[in-house]
């Protein structure tokens, strides 16, 4: 495997070829917009098959006894978060109504930095219980950062990728250009996209993976890397202990210098009893204690610090004396790892279709899908034979020179023969409609699964975070 730049790894330099992007769109000049400038200004709203989620606090039932008379063993219900990832959202309604977290299933990851809704299903006998932490309240996202809204009977909890799509409200701001100037300039860069790319209604965009699955330290991609060549220990070490401070909070920063010398002290008493880090579950013990430190406000420090994986992990850690045994013991904590192993995947994603839109790889190289003829790049997965031939083939750099055996069995291999995971090289953009003021425009789209509004925005200005994409 050809080294990946190391600001790539601890920064995300590069994961987005923004120069391939900026050719494909045109080659215009971009000027600088900013965006979640508030969560409101950031609005992602699942859409479910049969019903549209929304961040509003009004039911997205119109027949409210269709709720009530639903049946299942299951509890579902919409999660509403601000300024809160997926996963610390179901961890603090966990807390609520005290379930594993675990227990807790989604269809997919939301933006910390928007105010975003979703499915959500719990895996609980006493949907009253549910009930009674329903509180659709602006005051309550406020305070909380999240409510629920609902609550009813389903038969099944949710799998990653079971959903329709997004819908997008997103407000850049353009500063010192007023409604004319802004009109004229988007003018060309539009009809370039729904011309050249498009049926003249919907633009037909490169399916980057952005740079959201590099986690808030964008150095998701350096823990995959550790993750996949060298085992759990290591991923789980970087994860936790690694210090990116020009991305990180205040507070987390400080914590993860306090980490650093635990998990050093960790490795030097398991060489001295020939044990495993794991083992030492008295630092990973002392570790949760720091993190739960109560902060000036009285909340233990992980919650504001944003760093509810790693209490959980060290929690985890902890109990099962197991890197391993963790993963297959908890659920959430396996999505949590698979992530990192996903960087990695959308890393060289990125790049072989970077390379595609420079004509680098010919689109005779890709896959086609069988039921809707759209082109399709396998994500490196060395369980699947293709996956790996691909690789092989048109970008042998993304082969790592070792892969950890546990990593492998875990994470990168299917049951039954299965294939590996495959991603559209190219989507539409539907129910586009964006209006100009002075200083900002608002726009509205429906992206389907998977698929990151970023990389619309990002072909039409320059984002207040493009630099770390190569340019």
């Amino acid at each position: 495997m050809t080294s990946i730049d190391k600001d790539a790894m601890t920064r995300g330099v590069g994961f987005i070829p923004v120069p391939s992007m900026r050719r494909y769109a045109g080659g215009f000049s971009l000027v600088r917009a900013q965006h979640k400038a508030t969560p409101t200004d950031f609005v992602v709203q699942e859409k479910q098959p049969g019903y549209q989620t929304t961040v509003s606090t009004r039911s997205d039932f119109p027949n409210q006894e269709e709720l009530e008379n639903r049946k299942g063993r299951f509890v579902a219900f919409t999660l509403v978060l601000e300024r809160l990832t997926t996963s610390a959202g179901c961890k603090a309604f966990a807390r609520q109504v005290n379930v594993d977290p675990s227990l807790i299933t989604t269809a997919g990851n939301k933006d910390r930095t928007a105010r975003t809704s979703q499915a959500a299903v719990v895996e609980i006998s006493d949907i009253d219980l549910v009930r009674r932490n329903s509180f659709p309240d602006e005051e309550v996202l406020k305070r909380d950062g999240f409510f629920i809204k609902d609550v009813r009977r389903t038969d099944s909890p949710l799998g990653k990728g079971r959903l329709e799509g997004n819908h997008f409200q997103i407000k850049l701001l353009v500063q010192g250009m007023k409604k004319q100037a802004l009109t004229e300039y988007l003018e060309p860069r539009m009809k370039h996209i729904l011309a050249v790319h498009g049926d003249g209604q919907r633009p037909y965009i490169p399916n980057f993976f952005w740079r959201q699955r590099l986690g808030r330290r964008q150095n998701l991609l350096g823990v995959g890397c550790n993750l996949i060549t060298e085992g759990l220990e290591s991923g789980v070490e970087r994860f936790l202990c690694e210090v990116v401070e020009q991305n990180d909070h205040p507070l987390a920063t400080k914590l993860r210098r306090q980490l650093g010398p635990m998990w050093a002290d960790a490795v030097r008493v398991a060489k001295s009893k020939g044990e495993s880090v794991a083992e030492q579950y008295y630092a990973f013990l002392e570790m949760r204690k720091r993190l739960e430190s109560p902060t000036f406000h009285n909340k233990p420090s992980y919650q504001p610090a944003n760093m509810f994986i790693e209490h959980t992990l060290a929690t985890e850690v902890a109990k099962c004396k197991s890197f391993e045994e963790m993963i297959r013991r908890n659920r959430a904590v396996r999505d949590d790892v698979s992530l990192w192993v996903g960087a990695y995947q959308g890393y060289w994603f990125n790049q072989v279709l970077g390379r595609v839109l420079d004509g680098e790889i010919p689109i005779s190289a890709l896959e086609v899908g069988e039921r809707d003829g759209e082109l399709l790049i396998p994500l490196y997965f060395p369980g699947d034979p293709k996956s790996v031939a691909f690789y092989e083939k048109v970008c042998p750099e993304a082969i790592p020179h070792h892969i950890d055996p546990v990593v492998r069995k875990l994470f990168l291999t299917n049951f039954g023969n299965r294939r590996g995971p495959r991603r559209p090289a190219f989507i539409n953009v539907n129910e586009l409609e964006y209006s100009v003021h002075d200083e900002s425009v608002s726009f509205k789209f429906l992206l389907r699964s998977g698929a990151y509004a970023t990389n619309f925005l990002s072909l039409l200005f320059d984002l207040d975070a493009d630099h770390l994409g190569g340019v």
